[in-house]
């Protein structure tokens, strides 16, 4: 059996697969705040009522959002301060007695999708999920793509194309979270879609609200839409430009837009080398689940 869990600032998530990938259990909890100590006692917890409930000793995998740190393989999560400077691995491998092991949640949401979702079959996957941030994840010949730093697919803290601030040069200029300015994620992010429409309308709206109104041809909807696609695209260009994939998967909030499949494919060989095969542009197909599904998973 395959435990897995995918930790977020507000909830735990824990899902049971079986040997066939079949969900066969899931719940969430309150994340614990601050408190090291109670976060481990929900995962030992529910590890060791899971290997009673099913008879097995299974296999313990943990997505978080944030990184490793090469140098110690400590957990770099600045959101969530539970875990962050922690051996959360290491601890709980010791007092559970077997292998735990921890990777990003854009990866863990890229490794389910290779495993009977959307990327299954790819060679090359790269993923992006488009939330309150952009995460991403890379897939290459059968594993995936941590790099140096873990920092391998992080699309959202490449700077905006200077193509995008040519064509529109009033665009505003945000500081991201990183602490630079105008990184990818400002812009192409659930966020970025309403401080676009903020910028374009002088009105506040929720990216559903903005979607919404598009779908009604609100003209500053429409007009929000059609530059956030343009970032879009050539911010995708330019991972694309490196990595060259086979497929790439959308997820996070905004990847039911049907206007995303539209118009991709239509933009982004105006930000490619002439000629070039586009890859497939393809929907997660577990959705919500795939970070705790893919946390299950990291033992395959």
């Amino acid at each position: 059996m395959y435990y897995g869990f995918d930790i977020g600032g507000t909830k735990v998530a824990f899902a049971v697969y079986d040997g066939a990938l079949t969900l066969c259990h899931e719940e969430r909890l309150a994340t614990p705040g601050d408190d090291y100590e109670s976060l481990q006692q929900i995962i030992l917890g529910r590890v060791l009522a899971a290997d009673k409930r099913y008879g097995v000793r299974g296999t313990v995998g943990i997505g978080f959002p944030g990184i490793l740190n090469r140098a110690d393989k400590s957990i770099v999560a600045a959101n969530l301060p539970c875990i962050n400077g922690r051996h959360l691995g290491a601890d709980l491998g010791a007092r559970l007695d077997r292998e735990v092991r921890v990777d990003n949640d854009a990866n863990c949401f890229l490794w389910s999708e290779v495993h009977q979702g959307a990327a299954e079959g790819a060679d090359t996957a790269l993923a992006v999920t488009i939330g309150t941030g952009i995460g991403g994840a890379v897939y290459v010949n059968g594993r995936l793509v941590q790099g140096r730093n873990w920092l391998a697919g992080e699309i959202g803290h490449y700077p905006l194309p200077g193509t995008i601030l040519m064509k529109y040069p009033d665009l505003p200029r945000p500081r991201c979270g990183c602490g630079r300015l105008a990184c990818f994620e400002t812009y192409a992010s659930g966020t970025g879609l309403e401080r676009l429409y903020l910028h374009l309308s002088g009105e506040r709206a929720s990216g559903q609200q903005i979607v919404s109104r598009f779908e009604a041809r609100e003209p500053h909807a429409v007009a929000t839409l059609d530059c956030w696609l343009e970032i879009m695209a050539a911010g995708l260009a330019t991972a694309l430009s490196v990595l060259d994939p086979d497929v790439v998967v959308l997820g996070g909030g905004l990847c039911g837009l049907a206007a995303l499949y539209e118009q991709l494919p239509l933009r982004l060989p105006g930000h490619l080398l002439p000629g070039v095969a586009l890859p497939e542009i393809r929907q997660a197909r577990f959705g919500g689940a795939g970070g705790v599904r893919g946390a299950a998973l990291l033992h395959l």
